[in-house]
């Protein structure tokens, strides 16, 4: 027997229908949101490092006294003359700097996010990398100074840590639209 109609809709293969992706605009807004939040954390440590003035003693005895109830022997003399080699080295200057441009370009990249548009991936994940190079160059300068006592300059040097974890999460974070469907569909 003849058919006139098609092979295809004789064979007994299922014909999978074409289903629209719906774009879903809240994910890269959530994302958006995530990042400038991420660029007003780091605003506020720009700040603090940018302003960073020599240590009152009182906030080095508080240091001292902290570190050595876990077993340093420190002196508030140590933690000023600690700090004030940091200085010197420009820690807190070049992170200032670092800090603020990752500021910037997480608030810029997030606004892109909230927009929907794709750019924002990229910028959102530029400004992360300033993060971690700002933790790495914290790390760097931190090996450069003679700690008085290992405890402060571990420290010191769980801060940075601290920073590399944050800047890894937002590395991620922008890309998270271009793993979802109606994600991607919702960028321009």
């Amino acid at each position: 027997m003849e058919s006139d109609l098609p092979d295809d809709v004789l064979s007994d293969e299922p014909i999978m229908p074409e289903v629209q992706i719906k774009p879903n605009k809240a994910i890269p807004i959530t994302i958006g949101v995530c990042l400038i939040l991420g660029s007003l954390l780091m605003g506020v440590s720009a700040y603090a490092n940018l302003t960073n003035e020599a240590m009152p003693p009182e906030e080095a005895e508080a240091i001292a006294d902290s570190l050595n109830i876990q077993g340093a022997n420190l002196t508030v003399s140590d933690v000023t003359n600690y700090f004030d080699e940091l200085q010197n080295k420009n820690y807190f200057t070049t992170l200032g700097i670092i800090e603020s441009l990752a500021a910037i370009v997480l608030l810029v990249g997030g606004a892109l996010m909230i927009m929907g548009r794709r750019q924002g991936v990229w910028v959102g994940a530029g400004g992360a990398g300033l993060m971690l190079v700002d933790a790495v160059v914290g790390m760097a300068i931190l090996g450069g100074v003679e700690s008085p006592d290992p405890l402060l300059s571990l420290s010191m040097k769980f801060v940075s840590a601290f920073f590399i974890g944050c800047g890894l999460f937002c590395l991620a974070l922008p890309f998270i639209p271009l793993l979802l469907a109606s994600g991607r569909a919702a960028l321009k």
